[in-house]
């Protein structure tokens, strides 16, 4: 087959196999996917687990359509609506995952073209030649998420259909209508992503492509993460949403590819027809648009970077300078401790391993807030008809946010801590263990200092602007003597968290080997869990009824303190028995010496 093609694109002369399989091999030449001679293996294990969850849902489903055909087949419509939902958001979602995974790697970078430039190949055969392995690696895994389920999901589906059997033409017909929505909607997904880094390619200056690239990264981890964890409750009320004339419907993109697969079901519903007009329009738009800014990218951008022979060296800006300022002057005052909290911030900022990884866990915690304000607001407008609903709430606000309740209050303390609990998972990860060798070599006796910008760290780079974004909607929906009071209360909570997380924690973050598997997940789970459901539930709930009752606030708020106060004094006198920075994670031993003597 590969001779066959080399000979079809004359591949002696134009190299375009060779660049397209260099090119291919280079998506997963990665820090995410295992290198050497393991990469084929992991491959086929992330392409097994990609497959796997749509596979099983189906068999889950085979005993309900059973059932819907014989004793409920009035339910099929709704049942088989949901489903569908389902696995359009799922492989949509899916493939986002991978887009942003594979974000950096998605357009020629300067690397390629200054490698392979000076070689003699036509340039026209490098650019044709990456479009070809970015066509083939989106292939590859939209066909692994959907295909299986598009060949098999609507034989299973068919059982729930009363009447006997059926035709192999309509299931033929269903196997064409279910690939196309979800094959549609993860290529969708896909080029979307592929436009939108083409548009701000062609747009920003390379330092502002930096670090707004560093945001979509951040912010599409917590979308997909979100839609993730709302996929049985979004799938639900599609019904409902469809009766009421949501604006819901237009607004989500797999809503769009859902219209598809019951437009070509067959459906003559007016809704659908719109939302399949939409799906195709929007499919060919990104389609366009892909293509247009890959073109672009390579007069503009790629020749840019060669020329340059290098990324810009830039100088810190106005506001960048001041907010450097104010943490040196107020914050880190102390060179090792300024040392250590700017290496943590920069490596998190330039590492796309790290990146992720604390955007995985932020949008874990997003995903909870939304839902559970979905829930809030869904039950607030099912009240809406009480008659003292209209009296009860101020003109201007959303009935079910205008009391500090339970469900409110938890939020800073479920994003604070996923916010922590990444910072601290991500902390034993090397970034460049070669590197350590500065530390290593500048290390004295003022270690406590390293481990006082760890915590620094922790709280600037995470809870300060997660508590700056929510104050101002705290106090415009309770008022600020409210806010304040709340905002302090998690505060403090963050406090402790932190004083627990970092507890024998004696290491620079980023800079010691890191050795996987000798946790128990199992335990560690169960605790992480405990943890997460008193510190964000149970304290919520607490100070959702302490905030009736100042004077019971005050003193909680004193054990608070003591109790921050108890776990200082307990690090420092940790720390003044005396330790020693970590640089080499050791496994434990595989036989343990008693170490008794004579």
């Amino acid at each position: 087959m590969v001779k066959k093609l080399r000979r079809l694109f004359r591949d002696d002369r134009t190299h375009f196999v060779d660049l397209a399989e260099h090119f291919f091999r280079r998506f997963f030449d990665s820090e995410f996917i295992g290198q050497g001679g393991e990469s084929h293996l992991t491959l086929v294990h992330i392409l097994a687990v990609l497959a796997l969850p749509g596979i099983f849902y189906m068999f889950y489903q085979y005993s309900s359509y059973d059932f819907i055909a014989q004793h409920r087949p009035n339910l099929y419509s709704a049942v088989s609506l949901v489903d569908h939902c389902r696995y359009v958001i799922f492989s949509m979602v899916v493939i986002g995952f991978v887009a942003v995974l594979e974000w950096d790697a998605l357009f020629p970078d300067r690397r390629d073209y200054a490698i392979l430039t000076p070689l003699p190949l036509k340039v026209s055969s490098i650019f044709a030649a990456k479009i070809a392995a970015l066509v083939g690696f989106a292939t590859l895994f939209v066909i692994t998420v959907s295909g299986p389920t598009s060949i098999f999901y609507p034989c299973v589906a068919a059982m729930g259909i009363p009447g006997g059997r059926l035709p192999l033409s309509y299931i033929g017909w269903t196997i064409v209508a279910h690939a196309a929505a979800v094959l549609g909607g993860s290529a969708f997904m896909f080029l979307c992503f592929v436009g939108l880094q083409g548009v701000l390619i062609n747009l920003l200056r390379p330092r502002w492509f930096k670090w707004m690239s560093l945001a979509v990264q951040v912010l599409s981890m917590i979308a997909l993460l979100s839609m993730f964890f709302l996929l049985p409750l979004v799938s639900t009320l599609v019904a409902s949403w469809k009766r009421a004339g949501s604006i819901n419907l237009y607004l989500l993109p797999p809503m769009w590819f859902l219209g598809l697969y019951q437009k070509l079901l067959g459906s003559h519903d007016a809704v659908y027809a719109s939302l399949a007009r939409i799906a195709v329009l929007g499919l060919c738009l990104a389609t366009l648009i892909s293509a247009v800014t890959y073109f672009l990218s390579y007069r503009r951008f790629v020749r840019r970077a060669i020329e340059q022979g290098g990324d810009e060296a830039t100088e810190p800006g106005r506001v960048e300078s001041l907010l450097g300022f104010l943490a040196d002057r107020f914050v880190v005052r102390k060179p090792i401790e300024r040392a250590v909290f700017y290496f943590v911030g920069k490596t998190i900022a330039r590492s796309a391993r790290h990146r992720l990884y604390l955007a995985a866990y932020v949008g874990v915690g997003f995903a909870f807030v939304t839902e559970g304000l979905v829930a809030l607001l869904s039950a607030a407008h099912h009240s809406r008809s009480a008659p003292n609903l209209a009296s009860a709430v101020p003109s201007g606000l959303i009935p079910g946010l205008t009391a500090p309740d339970a469900a409110l209050l938890s939020i800073p303390l479920v994003l604070s801590f996923f916010a922590l609990s990444g910072m601290r998972v991500i902390f034993p990860l090397p970034a460049e263990l070669r590197a350590n060798w500065i530390f290593q070599l500048t290390e004295n006796e003022r270690r406590r200092d390293c481990l006082a910008g760890v915590r620094k760290s922790m709280m600037v780079w995470t809870i300060v602007p997660l508590f700056a974004l929510l104050w101002p909607a705290c106090a415009f929906l309770w008022g600020w003597r409210v806010a304040s009071l709340e905002l302090l209360f998690a505060l403090t909570l963050s406090l402790i968290l932190i004083e627990l997380l970092l507890l024998r924690f004696f290491k620079i973050p980023f800079t010691c080997s890191y050795l996987p598997g000798k946790a128990n997940i199992t335990l560690f789970g169960v605790i992480y869990w405990l943890g997460f459901s008193i510190y964000a539930y149970t304290m919520a709930s607490l100070e959702a009824w302490l905030l009736q009752h100042l004077i019971a606030w005050a003193i909680f708020y004193v054990l608070l303190l003591a109790a921050l106060a108890g776990l200082v004094s307990h690090r420092n006198g940790v720390l003044d028995e005396g330790f020693v920075l970590a640089y080499e994670d050791n496994l434990e031993p595989a036989v343990r010496a008693l170490n008794l003597t004579e």
